[in-house]
């Protein structure tokens, strides 16, 4: 089912990546979205379809067998928390994988903590940070889990802050082993072509440490990252048959909805300069007045990620800001961004 389109289970026994409905379960399939609806018996659905959305059935699941040995394997270690992080380039289905994984993880009664350091194509959280929830019970998608904490790194891609993106992921990655969790799971971007990429996902495994690494890949693309690691803990699984490419645009509708997430009911708050402390991260200089429609983090005391807001008019006189924001809660710091978003909260090209 390709969205924006809902689907309700009316009859039968069916399962969305290894999550079992029940009757009269409704999932929602985002646009921009795919999702495998598999009818383990004779089953009646009641589907809207939205604009553009499409549905197509096709014979036995989309699963492949293949990810069940990754969940087999971690299942079988006995250190606690077991971290697996999840490699591929864009659209092969990472996403898809690690809900199935959750699933089977919950399923066996088990605490799992997700980590997306997917900041362009973020499911848990607003794109432009990495954020990390605790699951306790199946899901149909990452995007619906609570964020627990997060960190704003200010850009979509990780190539115009690898530092930044490196130093998110290791401090979320300690807060999650702090919250006693069985298993983690590591969701990462695409970007995996090149010598830069290959560093970044190096530093990367070098800094989380993980016990098992799942690769997925069509065509070889992972072989010069993976030649690194040396096949220990690595495990290669297929992308499923279904697999769905998306447009630059549809990728920039699926931001465009984590920012209208996390700004719904958003007002405008006029904030003191002198009560807050700024930070012009992503090399925007000191002395230069931040640009309206900036997306912003807002942090509370210490490493608390409170939301996101847009910078929507600076005045220098009375040294206030006003960012649109659904924070209620009094914000210590604000770091300034780098994309920009208009009053519809759509991205402007820079």
């Amino acid at each position: 089912m390709d969205g924006p389109a809902s689907v309700q289970l009316v009859t039968g026994k069916a399962e969305v990546f290894g999550n079992p409905l029940k009757e009269e379960q409704r999932v929602v399939v985002r646009e921009g979205k795919r999702q495998p609806f598999y009818a383990q018996e004779t089953s009646v659905f009641n589907v809207q379809l939205g604009a553009n959305a499409t549905a197509k059935e096709v014979e036995g699941s989309t699963i492949p067998q293949s990810w069940n040995r990754p969940v087999q394997t971690v299942l079988g270690l006995q250190k606690k928390p077991v971290v697996v992080m999840v490699l591929g380039s864009a659209d092969v289905g990472k996403s898809s994988f690690c809900t199935f994984m959750v699933n089977k993880l919950v399923q066996a009664k088990c605490k799992v903590a997700i980590l997306d350091g997917d900041i362009g194509q973020s499911d848990i959280g607003p794109s432009a940070s990495i954020g990390y929830a605790v699951a306790s019970s199946p899901i149909t998608e990452l995007y619906n889990l609570r964020l627990h904490n997060g960190y704003f790194v200010g850009v979509t891609s990780p190539v115009k802050a690898i530092a930044q993106t490196l130093k998110g992921l290791t401090a979320l990655m300690a807060e999650a082993s702090a919250k006693q969790a069985d298993y983690i799971i590591v969701n990462t971007d695409g970007f995996v072509s090149g010598d830069v990429a290959i560093s970044y996902k190096l530093s990367l495994i070098k800094e989380l440490k993980p016990d098992v690494v799942v690769g997925l890949q069509t065509q070889g693309e992972l072989d010069p990252l993976l030649s690194y690691l040396g096949g220990g803990g690595v495990m290669i699984v297929e992308p499923s048959q279904a697999l769905s490419v998306r447009s630059a645009e549809k990728r920039k509708i699926l931001r465009e909805m984590t920012y209208t997430k996390y700004l719904r009911k958003s007002k405008l708050h006029c904030i003191p300069i002198s009560q807050i402390n700024l930070e012009p991260r992503n090399g925007v200089p000191k002395d230069q007045e931040p640009e309206k429609g900036l997306l912003v983090g807002l942090y509370g005391r210490g490493s608390r990620f409170l939301g996101i807001g847009v910078l929507r008019s600076v005045n220098l006189e009375r040294r206030t800001l006003k960012i649109q924001t659904a924070v209620r809660s009094k914000p210590f710091r604000l770091v300034f961004g780098k994309v920009h978003l208009n009053e519809k909260i759509q991205e402007l090209q820079d």
